[in-house]
């Protein structure tokens, strides 16, 4: 009898020490996840990245993430390139088990990115979308996980970047904002291999950097003709701003 006393004691003692464990372990995942994404977002962009706030429920199967903050490369003025503001997932329980973990939908509402033009072509989001992309095409760099850098594989099931801005700065034609459509995206990575973490970052960022980008570039493309033209009508003689205009209505047509 007494042995069992002492059995049932040890068991209890260590379902104690159990407990106390997850509820530490629980309690500083929030942490682990902002040193991870800060440290493999400065790897993929090649510039700092800074997290404000993580709260990831695990029992319950979502997460919220607020403030993600992509700092600008050097030799630009503004601060941040790409801010995210607020990031929502849902997680499916049961993959946490298995070698890759499901989220179900990830939506980012209100993320703002600061397109900054200086000199002749120089432009930060460009700077960052070839950061970004130097090693897509590359195999892998096989490192050993660190706490900041959990070896944890990934699958996305749906994602949602909604309610975005963008402003553009540039030192010859002002500052303005530009419209930015929403962005979905589905199915990235896969049940069986998933991707990285480093994976999982260009394949979320890519697109968005991309189709500011392109805004910025259309946009400058647009004002530089417009400033090239009106430099040029100023120069021109009367007789030869009707020849152009009627040349612009033919090629309008």
């Amino acid at each position: 009898m007494k042995a069992m006393k002492i059995i049932i004691g040890i068991v209890i003692a260590l379902a104690v020490v159990l407990a106390i464990a997850i509820f530490i372990g629980l309690k500083n995942l929030d942490s682990l996840v902002e040193m991870a994404i800060e440290s493999v977002g400065a790897d993929v962009t090649k510039t700092v990245v800074a997290v404000d706030q993580v709260n990831i429920e695990l029992t319950e199967g979502r997460g919220e993430i607020q403030g993600i903050a992509v700092k600008n490369p050097a030799g630009y003025s503004s601060e941040n390139a790409i801010h995210l503001g607020q990031i929502l997932l849902q997680i499916e329980p049961a993959s946490l088990a298995d070698d890759v973990v499901v989220i179900k939908e990830l939506t980012v509402d209100g993320a703002t990115l600061t397109a900054e033009h200086k000199g002749l072509a120089d432009i930060n989001l460009q700077q960052i979308y070839d950061n970004i992309t130097a090693d897509s095409g590359k195999a892998p760099k096989e490192s050993a996980p660190t706490t900041a850098r959990p070896d944890i594989r990934f699958m996305l099931e749906k994602v949602s970047f909604t309610n975005m801005s963008l402003d553009l700065l540039s030192s010859e034609f002002g500052e303005r904002q530009l419209a930015m459509e929403d962005i979905h995206l589905t199915n990235l990575g896969d049940r069986q291999t998933g991707l990285s973490a480093e994976e999982l970052a260009n394949v979320l960022l890519t697109p968005v950097v991309d189709a500011a980008r392109k805004k910025v570039n259309n946009e400058l493309r647009k004002e530089a003709k417009d400033k090239l033209q009106e430099n040029l009508e100023e120069n021109l003689s009367d007789d030869d701003k009707q020849k152009l205009d009627k040349l612009k209505s033919w090629l309008d047509k």
